[in-house]
């Protein structure tokens, strides 16, 4: 017998055959130590409608006092709940398509909540459209922030604008300058105690030193890696633990605290956003479900999930799609709350949840090649170790009832796989139900990669397999 390994992190390879394994809409769980195996893969979280509003796209998130703020193309919208009914009310229009930013300080009794986007600074209203922020001591912005009492304004040209304390007054002179490398500032980020001003070639660190006049901020150190667009870092959302950013080496780094980014990333994913030419298409979104915390990173046909706990990667896609549909998120209506790239949907991120919408949540884990080489193996049976029994007594018939599972293989290194085979994963308490191929024909000299797949709306734990192998000659 020889195992059928399932990677705890993805790793497809440039090209088939080098990988190590994949895995789809699914990631990997350790288990306790008497488990009968160290880790299980459970699908990832699903996604369940909030509301369907009548505008496409997502921009941006603020949540505030119950109130869900919500920028989408060329619109400005506010969401709340009563009664357990979510209600859409349409405040009016903000101007523009691209990625925004929200602030919020600690004004008394009411706050001043700023968004900016690629036309300016506005004033957000509870219950009118935003206005123009028109302070002329103000350039144009590029995004926005808030730390220690004032809002921060990182400007393109590399310096920061700094409000009065708790007010959106703007003094000419209250600003500071990222001067240690040049090309301007992307983005400036509140991310615990610190003020970090990103550049495409370097980040600053900078503290509130209480300066008395000018900026109240000073710099404290400087990091030589830049950020490769300004929407290509998430992090700083209330209830989230770490920063993590792409770099402009094309590399995805965390930051916990102190001054020194990790790099996080593998090969595989460096080469994703290397070949992605318009940096602006890469961004990241991030989460947290049942103290499991993700950052998606996601460039134009590709999503991979990072979890923090773990180091793992995984890969995650929207049915019929190469990448996922989410974007943006925060942390709202005792969950995290997701937009969507193209439809006016907004979700909430559910592990209880096997669909996103209407729509499958196509699990998929590729095991890593058992190979003979340069022999080729006659293999008579396989077994998949996996949670069974889990079918529904009511529901969707069959895909919640009496669920199945897909089964493929390759013997080409993964390039090829053939017609999968259906095997039932076990109705209601079936847990007996095994999941067998028979007569599973001969690996080749690069060995046998199995593809496990399901698309019904049960609870799935893959855990192991193992299969008969007879060595045959060259």
């Amino acid at each position: 017998m020889t195992d059928i390994v399932w990677p705890n992190s993805t790793s497809p390879g440039a090209r088939p055959g080098e990988g190590s394994g994949r895995l789809i809409n699914c990631y990997a769980e350790a288990l306790e130590s008497g488990a009968r195996a160290s880790f299980v893969r459970r699908r990832v979280p699903g996604l369940a409608r909030l509301i369907a509003t009548a505008f496409p796209g997502c921009r941006g998130f603020h949540f505030y006092n119950g109130d869900l703020y919500v920028a989408q193309s060329n619109r400005l919208s506010r969401i709340n709940v009563a009664a357990g009914v979510y209600s859409q009310v349409n405040l009016g229009a903000l101007a523009g398509i691209g990625r925004v930013t929200f602030a919020r300080n600690n004004k008394v009794p009411t706050p001043d909540i700023v968004c900016v986007t690629e036309n300016g600074a506005f004033i957000v209203n509870r219950t009118t459209a935003p206005t123009s922020f028109t302070d002329p001591d103000l350039p144009q912005p590029v995004t926005v922030a808030f730390l220690d009492g004032y809002f921060v304004f990182a400007i393109r040209d590399g310096r920061f604008f700094t409000s009065g304390i708790n007010d959106i007054t703007i003094n000419a002179l209250d600003f500071g300058k990222a001067e240690s490398h040049s090309g301007g500032l992307l983005n400036a980020v509140a991310f615990g105690e610190q003020l970090m001003l990103m550049g495409p070639s370097s980040v600053e660190f900078w503290q509130n030193a209480g300066n008395a006049t000018g900026t109240p901020f000073s710099r404290s150190s400087v990091v030589a890696r830049g950020l490769a667009s300004t929407f290509a870092v998430a992090g700083t959302e209330y209830g989230f633990s770490s920063l993590i950013f792409i770099g402009d080496d094309n590399g995805v780094y965390r930051i916990d605290g102190g001054y020194q980014p990790t790099k996080i990333s593998n090969a595989d994913l460096d080469r994703l956003i290397t070949a992605v030419a318009d940096k602006t298409l890469l961004d990241v979104t991030v989460a947290v479900t049942e103290a499991h915390a993700w950052a998606t990173v996601s460039g134009p046909n590709f999503s991979w999930t990072y979890e923090l706990a773990t180091g793992f990667w995984h890969e995650r896609a929207s049915y019929l799609d190469d990448h996922w549909r989410g974007v943006c998120s925060v942390q709202a209506f005792g969950g995290w709350v997701i937009g969507d790239r193209t439809t006016g949907d907004i979700w909430l991120l559910n592990p209880d949840i096997q669909t996103e919408g209407t729509n499958p949540l196509v699990m998929k884990a590729y095991s890593l090649p058992s190979i003979g080489f340069p022999n080729r193996v006659a293999i008579p049976r396989a077994d998949f170790d996996i949670i069974v029994g889990q079918g529904k007594v009511t529901g969707l018939d069959p895909i919640e009832v009496d669920p199945v599972c897909l089964i493929s293989w390759s013997d080409d290194g993964g390039a090829t796989f053939g017609t999968p085979l259906k095997r039932s994963l076990g109705r209601l308490a079936k847990y007996m139900t095994n999941v067998v191929i028979n007569r599973a024909g001969s690996a080749g000299r690069y060995g046998r990669v199995w593809c496990f797949e399901v698309s019904d709306r049960i609870y799935v734990g893959l855990l192991g397999g193992s299969m008969d192998g007879i060595l045959r000659s060259k």
